[in-house]
Order: C-alpha cells, then structure tokens, then sequence
C-alpha cells in the first residue's frame, strides 16, 4: 500500500469490470478486507475522492457509495473538512501476535447417560401443537413468505437424477456445491474470510452444537455461556457432562469481565454476538475484541452463533468474530432455518483449518448431512440470487409485522405487558410486572392456546426481570391485533386485570 501526503492510495484494490458484482461493492469489499487483515492500520487517512477517482478509473459517487457504507459500518471515519480516515479502534488491534497455541482436541470418552437425561428433561422446552394454537412463539418463521413456485421449479431440476451423487449418502462434508455457495455468502454478506473447505454442512445448527460439544469437551468440563442464552446449545453441552457456567449480559453483549471475575478460565465459550439470544443486544465492536483477545490468551475455544444476523431491520451490522480473528479460535455456526424454512434442516459450521476433518467425524457420529437433493436445490436457491431477495422482502414484511404487533400490545395489554422495538430478530420482548411468575404464566397461556416463551426458561438458575417472548414473524400482520386479543381473553380467564 502506497502513503502518499494527501493520504494513502488504493492501488492494490484491483476492480474486475466484467463482474456481476457492483463497483462500488467490489470497492468496500477490498477496503474491509485491508483493515480487517492490518493493511490499512486504525487512524490511516485515505486520499480524496477525486484523487481515488483518478486513481482507480471510476466516477466519483462510486468511492462516495463505498465510502458512505464502510462508514456506517465504523470501518471508516470521515472528519469534516479533513478527510476520511480508518476508525480507530482499528489501531491496536493488529500488533505482532506469537503464533497462537492449538488447543488439543478431547481423546477421552464417556458413557454416563442417566443422570444427564434427567438434567435434560428439567431444562427442555414445553411442546406446542401448531395446528391448535395462536401462535406467538419465537422461531415461528413467516412460512407464507417463502417463495415456493421457485423451490418447486429448483427441486424439478435435480428430482429425476439418479446418479450417485444425488442418491447415495453424498459427502460426508456436505454437497461440495452448496459448500461453495454459502463461502461465497458469508464472504459476501458477512465478510468471514473462509474458503469452502472450511464449510461442514450439519443437519441444522443443533447438530453442530451437538458435534462441537461431543468433540471439544469432556464431561465435567466447564463451559461458558451467555445467561440468559440460548437453551438448545446449553441442552448439547449438558448431554455432554459439561458444567455450564453463566456469563451476564450487559448493553455491549456478554459480559466478559464480570465471568472472568468468578469463573475459571472455560475451555469453550458459546456466544450469540449478532443478536444476543434471547435478549437481542448487539455486542460492540469493542466487546467482540476482548473476546478473541481473552480466547486467545487463555488456549480457548469460542462458538459464534450467528443467529438471526440476516433479520436485521435497522443498525449496523458488525463484522464476526471468525472473520475478526486471526489466531483461528473461533468456531462460526449458522443456519438456513430462519431465512428460509425449519424443515429444510440445513445449517453449517465454519472452521478453523486444524478442526475440519475432527468435527467431519463428529457429525456422522451423530447422524449425517441432510438429504443430498435439498442440498442441491438450496445450492441454486443461493446461486442463482433467490436468497438475496427472500431476506430483502423477509426483512420488510417482518419489521411491519413487528411495528403491528407493538402497537396491538400497546393497544390491548398496556401497561401488563410492556414491549419495545427491536433491531433485529423475530421477537420482541414483553416486560411483565415484578411479582408475575413468567414460567407459570407461560404454562398457563399454553393450556388456552396461547403460545409463547417465558424468558425464565433463559436462565440457568432463574432470576432475572419477569417477561415473555413474543414472536411476531409467522403472523400475517393484519391478523396480529385480533391474536394479541386472544391472548388478553387468555389472560382474563386465568385472572389477570390491569
């Protein structure tokens, strides 16, 4: 990289003219990449726009467009008057680092499973029959949207092969093709940096959590998890043995330093950065870098659960803690089941290197990749730009599906249940009062119908503020102020008035 005293040039960006991908797209994608990887160090002022329009042979609004969005985004900063410099909390992040220790993968085994059922069915979720129910639950998906004239022409295309490829077991990585496809995604949408051969497709991302804690951890081991979290991947790891250690949640994401302070150093860490599940906080930039600073100083593992990253509706959307770190000691996890549909039960793991044929074992210990075909179809699903507008026309039809359900609470519940809006995900949050009981209110919506999570069921040894998580995304939203109404005939019948 050239510095040059009107700031730095970009002649190492290299601009493929022929490509379907936009210029100014191909412009931020580079930028990103130079800062991510230290080229372009926190505090680096750029040249002018009119010097990179000279520079690289493109209009002038094409560097503004890629310079506004790497700005939103706080790649960049632009200073009135003085130009556009690299943010800077960039600056120290890419100091010489020792080459990072390997952690050694588990090699013993165990066979204890009755006092691990038992744990696991006092911390399972209650079932709910769909076909009897209003519905409010959070991973309810809006399956109206999906375009199914398109999956019908796709899965044509490949439903009359017969060669082995399509019919035998398949990989045991998952469909090569489909592998190509979501490394493309993820260094597209989410800048990840990864290559296909660190793809795993799993049978969705439980599977994966199951796989990691069968190969990352031995029983008794502790692991580390967000408090209130996420209840499926604290099911794999007390499967597993593990002892579950909470991590608080504070307005920057998972507390580090408060589960410093009274826990040993945990050999795993299971975080949701993009949007902390349940509560939906997006953990700061600067959050994200204690993280992978502590993983790496301590020999740790960290599994990222991108859950929910593509439903975002407004705010920035941050880089991942994979793609953030260089030590290769985070794992990514994500999955196909809420941006297209749960029964597809395809998700995937993205990891480092030294861990790809270790967890390829892992998994067909646990069950095999999902059905070969629909790995084929969602392949082309991806390929061929349906994905891109499904998640663009789910974005806005979730947002006014959310704006509609606040305003029916507000309407019909207020002040017994108290919601605000959020930025991403497909629930909000509905505050109850302090002396409500939200599990046994939960319980008690359930026998009328009435379907919902309680955020109790969140935390691993209870406590925490009394609320209710309410989905918005499977309810049309013309119909969503009639079911808010069912639930406050719920609500009066079991004798609560405000």
């Amino acid at each position: 990289m050239v510095k040059e005293t009107g700031g730095r040039l970009l002649g190492d960006v290299l601009l493929d003219r022929s490509s379907d991908v936009p210029l100014h797209r191909q412009i931020y994608l580079q930028i990103r990449t130079h800062v991510l990887n230290g080229q372009l160090p926190g505090g680096a002022r750029l040249s002018s726009t009119r010097t990179l329009t000279a520079e690289l042979g493109v209009s002038r609004i094409t560097i503004v467009n890629a310079f506004e969005e790497l700005c939103a985004e706080g790649f960049l900063r632009s200073r009135a008057g003085d130009g556009t410099y690299v943010g800077e909390e960039w600056r120290s992040q890419f100091a010489a680092e020792p080459a990072p220790v390997r952690p050694v993968l588990s090699a013993r085994a165990s066979a204890t499973t009755s006092a691990r059922g038992s744990e696991l069915t006092s911390h399972a979720p209650a079932s709910w029959n769909p076909d009897d129910a209003e519905s409010f639950v959070p991973s309810q998906v809006g399956v109206d949207a999906f375009p199914v004239r398109t999956w019908k022409r796709l899965l044509a295309r490949h439903g009359e092969r017969r060669d082995v490829d399509m019919l035998g077991y398949g990989d045991p990585f998952g469909h090569r093709p489909l592998r190509e496809a979501i490394a493309d995604y993820l260094n597209d949408a989410r800048g990840i940096g990864a290559t296909a051969d660190q793809v795993v497709i799993c049978s969705g991302a439980q599977q994966a959590f199951n796989a990691l804690a069968l190969l990352m951890v031995d029983s008794g081991d502790e692991v580390w998890m967000e408090d209130p979290g996420h209840i499926a991947a604290r099911l794999a790891f007390l499967a597993n043995g593990c002892t579950v250690r909470g991590i608080p949640i504070d307005d920057d994401g998972a507390d580090l330093a408060a589960g410093a302070a009274v826990h040993k150093s945990g050999r795993l860490m299971f975080i949701t950065p993009s949007r902390q599940h349940p509560l939906g906080v997006t953990m700061s930039l600067a959050r994200r870098m204690e993280w992978i600073k502590w993983a790496n100083e301590n020999n740790s593992w960290i599994i990222e659960d991108d859950c929910d990253s593509e439903l975002r509706y407004r705010g920035p959307l941050m880089p991942t803690l994979f793609g953030l770190d260089r030590s290769q000691h985070v794992i990514h996890v994500g999955t196909f089941s809420k941006i297209m549909f749960p029964s597809l039960r395809i998700g995937y793991a993205v990891l480092p290197t030294d861990l790809v044929e270790p967890f390829k074992a892992a998994v067909q210990v646990i069950g095999r990749t999902p059905s070969t075909l629909l790995q084929a179809v969602a392949t082309d699903f991806i390929r061929d730009g349906h994905l891109h507008t499904h998640i663009r026309r789910t974005r806005r039809l979730y947002l006014a599906r959310q704006d509609a359900l606040l305003a029916a609470l507000r309407d019909q519940l207020h002040p017994f249940i108290k919601a605000e809006l959020v930025d991403a995900g497909m629930h909000v949050i509905g505050w109850l009062p302090e002396n409500i009981d939200d599990q046994l209110l939960a319980a008690q919506l359930a026998d009328r119908c009435i379907y919902t999570y309680a955020l109790g069921d969140y935390y691993l040894k209870g406590g925490g503020r009394p609320a209710l998580l309410i989905g918005f995304a499977a309810t049309a939203e013309e119909r969503l102020p009639q079911a808010v109404s069912h639930m406050v005939r719920a609500l009066h019948h079991i004798g609560h008035r405000w």
